[in-house]
């Protein structure tokens, strides 16, 4: 496993159109490898791992941590400062990206109310509407931009709807949101900033205007549950209820924008895959799992760091070192799955790392795969024979989504 501990740069691979091939390079040589990425989540120096089973295995482990105190010592490390990565648990108040253990479970257990199956049913009928009314905004027009009138505005609308966020504010909401996911962009501090002071008046007056005697799940939207949520542990503090609502509100629409952009780019490169779920849309569900597995819109877990040294498929990890897990490779190990490389909206689902494993898995999984099948279903009915007319432009932000999507609606 000599190979696995030489540094390998590789370029960043959210924007490229097929990251497949590089994944396969880096997996030749052993399922871990210690990797530095031209930008993204993975430009920091850090372990990769690249093998379904050792992933689950890196997931589950305790000692390869999300702790605030775990980041900001690896990050030291290296010499980097935590607060150029404010979405990787380095800095800021308690969240469910940046605690473990005891701690993690309590915030889990606050959350998972704005997540209850009955709040996510509910949805349904505010999620058709929205996006039969994007459907018909689009009927006969000859050509279409298909994230900017179709795949944004239902997760941006459908979030921003779930979360309470006014109608006025959003077009701001995209900018700062979108900004903030991006690596080196020139007004990110800029645009964290703003969207850190929109949310602290937003949450301010949200509490101040729930009723302590309405049940969570029965709150107007998430945000106003969040602020009254209490388990036998308490309720969120201040800081607590502020960084959980950057974290809802920045991780849970720009990973359903490019999933399901990202379905849309799929069933254009694959015809034969198209006309199946135009044959028989009950299949449209296991296809979204196809997409998730395939091409799925974060390639890449977000940061972790070991506690102490961890050996992982033969190769010691050092303590306070970065451990990402590539999701994108391991949803590709022949091990798992035959021919890998082969898209079949038929396949049957077998359980990817898409929505990660373990202790952090996604908590809003059940509300993307709602979304994405609701608009797949929807738009295949109105445009079966719809063609992508340029190639892909990805968004260049850590999570793989693409930016326009130019098509000719039959």
């Amino acid at each position: 496993m000599k190979d696995a501990l030489k540094l390998v740069h590789t370029p960043f691979l959210e924007s490229l159109d097929d990251p497949a091939p590089e994944y396969r390079a880096l997996a030749v040589h052993g399922p871990v490898r210690y990797v530095q990425q031209a930008d993204g989540v993975g430009a920091l120096p850090h372990y990769a791992i690249l093998d379904f089973d050792l992933a689950q295995q890196a997931l589950r482990d305790p000692r390869i941590s999300k702790t605030s105190q775990a980041m900001q010592a690896a990050l030291r490390r290296q010499g980097a400062d935590p607060a150029n990565y404010p979405l990787s648990g380095g800095s800021g108040a308690p969240n469910l990206l940046n605690t473990d253990g005891a701690a993690h479970k309590r915030l889990r257990g606050l959350a998972s109310v704005t997540f209850s199956p009955r709040r996510v049913h509910l949805l349904q009928a505010r999620l058709d509407r929205l996006v039969a009314r994007l459907i018909d905004q689009m009927r006969g027009q000859d050509s279409l931009e298909l994230v900017a009138e179709f795949t944004y505005p239902i997760a941006l609308n459908l979030i921003c709807d779930v979360l309470g966020i006014p109608e006025a504010d959003r077009g701001d909401f995209r900018h700062w949101a979108t900004q903030t996911m991006r690596p080196k962009a020139p007004d990110q501090k800029a645009c964290q900033a703003a969207l850190r002071d929109y949310l602290i008046g937003l949450v301010t007056a949200k509490k101040a205007a729930a009723d302590p005697q309405v049940a969570p799940d029965d709150q107007p939207d998430m945000l106003s549950a969040l602020c009254v949520a209490r388990t036998e542990d308490g309720a969120l503090s201040e800081g607590e209820l502020m960084s959980m609502s950057m974290l809802l509100l920045v991780a849970g629409h720009e990973t359903t924008v490019g999933l399901m952009g990202n379905a849309l780019i799929l069933l254009d490169r694959y015809p034969a895959e198209r006309e199946k779920l135009l044959a028989d849309p009950e299949l449209i569900p296991g296809a979204i799992e196809e997409v998730l597995r395939f091409d799925g819109s974060v390639l890449q877990s977000t940061m972790r760091a070991t506690a102490e040294d961890v050996e992982i498929g033969g190769v010691v990890i050092p303590r306070e070192s970065f451990v990402h897990i590539y999701i994108a490779a391991c949803n590709r190990d022949p091990k798992r799955w035959p021919d890998p490389d082969r898209f079949d909206v038929t396949r049957p689902p077998k359980g990817s790392l898409a929505f990660g494993h373990g202790p952090h898995m996604c908590i809003g999984l059940h509300l993307a795969r709602l979304e994405a099948a609701t608009a797949l279903r929807a738009f295949l009915e109105v445009f079966p024979r719809y063609r992508l007319t340029e190639p892909v432009t990805w968004a260049g932000t850590i999570v793989r989504a693409p930016a326009v999507l130019r098509a000719l609606a039959s």
